[in-house]
């Protein structure tokens, strides 16, 4: 054997006790189970948009006492429709208060006024009393759906002479969940 034969040898070794160190030091992979994540982002968007029509109710002159009076351009129970314009369904509330005169008529909640006061009804196949609490009216009012109504007037005896009054009905609604 020749110098260069041995410096081969050595070399070899080298070579070999060098990749014994790196296997031995180095993380092997051996297949196995991944794990990732993708996040998603979006924006749901929708809204209920309530419109009634007509969007007046004018009872022109009412006896004192009188029960039941429906308004001057039709007193029956589909006179009056509410409409969710909106893409989403809706859970719909109804209230009143008092008139606008400077006396303020009082809404009487039970439904059977005594002196100067009125009550008011939502008639037809949503009946609702409707009093000075925002009352649920009607639950999950799909979006483009309706509502059809009457408004009923009952009035109380009197004590003086008053003018003509105003009063509103408010409908509120709220995204059904």
């Amino acid at each position: 054997m020749g110098c260069n034969e041995n410096k081969i040898k050595n070399l070899l070794v080298i070579c070999l006790i060098t990749a014994i160190l790196t296997t031995a030091v180095s993380p092997i992979v051996l297949g196995g189970a991944h794990d990732d994540t993708v996040v998603v982002t979006f924006d749901p968007t929708g809204d209920i948009a309530l419109e009634v029509w007509p969007a007046t109710a004018t009872f022109g002159s009412v006896t004192f006492s009188t029960s039941d009076n429906g308004p001057t351009e039709g007193a029956g129970d589909t006179d009056y429709t509410l409409y969710n314009n909106g893409t989403l369904a809706a859970d719909i509330y109804i209230f009143s208060n008092t008139t606008t005169d400077g006396g303020e008529m009082t809404l009487d909640n039970a439904g059977a006024p005594s002196a100067d006061e009125y009550s008011l009804d939502a008639t037809g196949s949503n009946a609702q009393q409707i009093t000075n609490t925002n009352a649920s009216w009607s639950a999950n009012l799909a979006a483009s759906g309706t509502i059809t109504f009457g408004i009923d007037l009952d009035l109380g005896s009197g004590t003086q002479d008053w003018g003509a009054q105003t009063t509103t009905i408010n409908v509120t609604g709220v995204i059904h969940t």
